[in-house]
């Protein structure tokens, strides 16, 4: 029987932005030390970062080897998934900071007359 995951125990109040940002860096640049040195913090921060990450979830999502890191097989589906959710966040603090965008979407909104009284 498989287990249900109690999303705001375990994963709700744990998964901030800024590890998945960390995650992102981390399978991008295949190394804890490359990515720290891109996020401007220490390789021993970057790594308490993913393992956190990891425990959180319940699930490896790096292999740590010879070659450098590679995502997991859950690792490369967090990704993905990852990733999209991510850039939807970015688009919407973008529009929050650039409020212009807002009204581009709100003035090229199809007419729909009302009923007038």
């Amino acid at each position: 029987m498989r287990r249900k995951i109690d999303w705001e125990g375990q994963i709700g109040r744990r998964l901030r932005f800024r590890d998945l940002h960390v995650f992102f860096t981390v399978a991008n640049t295949g190394s804890m030390t490359k990515a720290a040195t891109v996020l401007g913090v220490s390789a021993p921060t970057v790594s308490e970062v993913i393992a956190d990450l990891e425990h959180a979830l319940g699930v490896r999502l790096l292999d740590r080897g010879s070659r450098g890191i590679v995502p997991t097989v859950y690792g490369d589906a967090f990704l993905k998934r990852g990733l999209a959710a991510f850039d939807e966040l970015k688009h919407y603090a973008d529009m929050r900071i650039m409020p212009s965008r807002w009204q581009f979407v709100l003035v090229n909104r199809p007419f729909r007359p009302g009923i007038s009284a």
